[in-house]
């Protein structure tokens, strides 16, 4: 009879008591803990659902939190996977994020790591990494195939891997085509609605302004074709955008946004495997994971 009323109790309350004992005789949870920037982002999304399609039929349950790009916010959201003890954690760093030693700190505790997309080399983890500077070099090299002279770019914090990358992608398609690279053509912003619209405002002011922008992220690319189109600047023929990240909102605008789509199902499922690698000991030889990245030539682009 008790054990019948505990039984009652916990379903009322949500509990599975199977899927409890075991991951108690196991210590193990069976819980995934996953940290994201954003919830509400397309990619972070996509990266979530290869996660999840890999976690469920291995028998392990994903739990997602986001930083909102909070270094503080960081560390609060790994102190709680501790403290539920996940049986493993895959994240991306926020961009305030240049201290990582919270993430070291879930190594040392047992708990297996896997770092995607913004990653540090710094932590001893498997990492799953989008090509950007080739991703970068495709879509410079793109708008100079298009008679593009001028081109800047639209860059987000630099002492991010991701962005340094891409701006190196670019700087080097440049060098490359024999183009200069104008002053303040080349603007490190942390991507933001205003540091967007500042850089705009900066450019289109310009006795000479940029003929084409490359834009680190994909919001930024959205922003940067309204403001053109709300200034009454042709796209393409004035001025051609491509921006890093595709997202459904790219296809539908006018002009449609030409974009560097990156692999996030893939990069998560990836991300996944290595965990499960790590978590029944078998870490991987390959430390570190690069996917390609492919660019979607749209009408914003297009000449």
């Amino acid at each position: 009879k008790t054990k019948e009323l505990i039984r009652n109790k916990a379903s009322e309350l949500g509990y599975d008591l199977n899927l409890m004992a075991s991951g108690l005789s196991r210590n193990k949870t069976n819980i995934i803990g996953v940290l994201i920037p954003a919830i509400n982002s397309h990619f972070f999304s996509l990266v979530v659902s290869g996660i999840d399609d890999v976690a469920h039929p291995a028998g392990y349950r994903v739990i997602i939190a986001q930083s909102n790009d909070s270094y503080l916010r960081e560390q609060e959201v790994l102190r709680m996977f501790s403290a539920t003890r996940v049986d493993g954690v895959i994240a991306c760093l926020s961009l305030e994020t240049r201290d990582v030693t919270h993430f070291d700190k879930i190594r040392k505790n047992g708990i297996p790591l896997v770092l995607f997309d913004r990653v540090s080399y710094q932590v001893d983890c498997p990492r799953i990494e989008a090509d950007n500077y080739d991703g970068a070099m495709q879509a410079v090299s793109h708008l100079i195939k298009t008679g593009c002279k001028r081109i800047a770019h639209l860059a987000g914090p630099m002492e991010s891997r991701v962005f340094h990358e891409r701006a190196r992608g670019f700087q080097d398609a440049l060098k490359n085509a024999g183009l200069p690279l104008y002053p303040g053509f080349l603007l490190s912003t942390d991507l933001s609605f205003k540091d967007t619209q500042e850089a705009m405002r900066l450019w289109l002011s310009l006795p000479e302004p940029p003929d084409a922008i490359f834009a680190s992220g994909a919001d930024s690319g959205l922003l940067i074709t309204r403001m053109a189109r709300e200034a009454g600047i042709d796209i393409p023929s004035k001025l051609a955008v491509v921006a890093f990240g595709n997202q459904p909102a790219n296809e539908y605008i006018v002009p449609a946004l030409s974009s560097v789509e990156m692999p996030g199902y893939d990069m998560g499922q990836s991300a996944m495997r290595f965990l499960l690698n790590e978590i029944d000991e078998h870490p991987a030889r390959l430390q570190t994971s690069i996917k390609p990245v492919q660019l979607i030539i749209r009408n914003s682009s297009f000449r």
